[in-house]
Formats: structure tokens, C-alpha cells, sequence
């Protein structure tokens, strides 16, 4: 269905990726956000802010794909940059209406519910 002017889809269509009539990335960046864990991908480059982290930690997944080797203090340049473009998608989102269980009391609902 059309999409009314005053709307806009931070998506994009797959079908042609799928079917073969395009090739290459959908995407330049494909951002997350769950509680108070975050990432952005932009190539081979991961940003990521988790829970109990203090700061955010750059990946290189070409080079790391296990994410364990922290090159934001290496890359401080890609590290706001990729930041600020987290930021800025993320303040064209509602704020979330509801907490992961993990993170919902200090962990204590979690930690509760598990013993039971």
C-alpha cells in the first residue's frame, strides 16, 4: 500500500535482495536497541554499549568476529562517529514501553522469578 507523505519506513524491501534482482547490502547500517544494550554495524565496523559495559566498545568483525578485542580508544574518530549516528537514529524512535525482565528492578525480578 502507498505510504502517506507524512510517514516514513526506516525499513527496506528484502524481496529484491532475495529474488536476485539486487545485489550488494541493503543496508549501510543496521542499528539495535534492547534495554540498556545498544549496537550499530556500519561494514565491518560494530559499535556496542552492553549492559554492566561503561562504555561503548568498537568491533572490527572482519578482524574479530568474536568481539574481543575493544578498538575504541584505537579509532576515537569512528567511535563518535559511529555514536553519533546510534544517537541520531535512535531520536527518531518512541521511548521504549516496556524493560526487559533482566533489567526491571535492579535485576531483582529476574533473580526472584529464578529461584522459583
Amino acid at each position: 500500500a502507498p505510504l502517506p507523505e507524512t510517514e516514513s519506513v526506516d525499513g527496506v524491501n528484502l524481496l529484491p535482495y532475495l529474488n536476485g534482482e539486487k545485489t550488494g547490502a541493503p543496508h549501510s547500517q543496521l542499528y539495535w536497541r534492547f534495554g540498556e544494550q545498544r549496537a550499530i554495524r556500519q561494514g565491518d565496523w560494530k559499535l556496542v554499549k552492553a549492559r554492566g559495559i561503561d562504555a561503548p566498545q568498537l568491533f572490527n568483525l572482519k578482524d574479530d568476529i568474536g568481539e574481543q578485542k575493544d578498538l575504541s580508544a584505537a579509532e576515537p574518530a569512528l567511535t563518535a562517529e559511529l555514536q553519533q549516528k546510534w544517537d541520531a537514529w535512535n531520536a527518531t524512535l518512541v521511548e521504549p514501553s516496556w524493560v526487559p525482565a533482566a533489567q526491571q528492578n535492579g535485576g531483582k525480578k529476574a533473580a526472584k522469578n529464578k529461584k522459583n
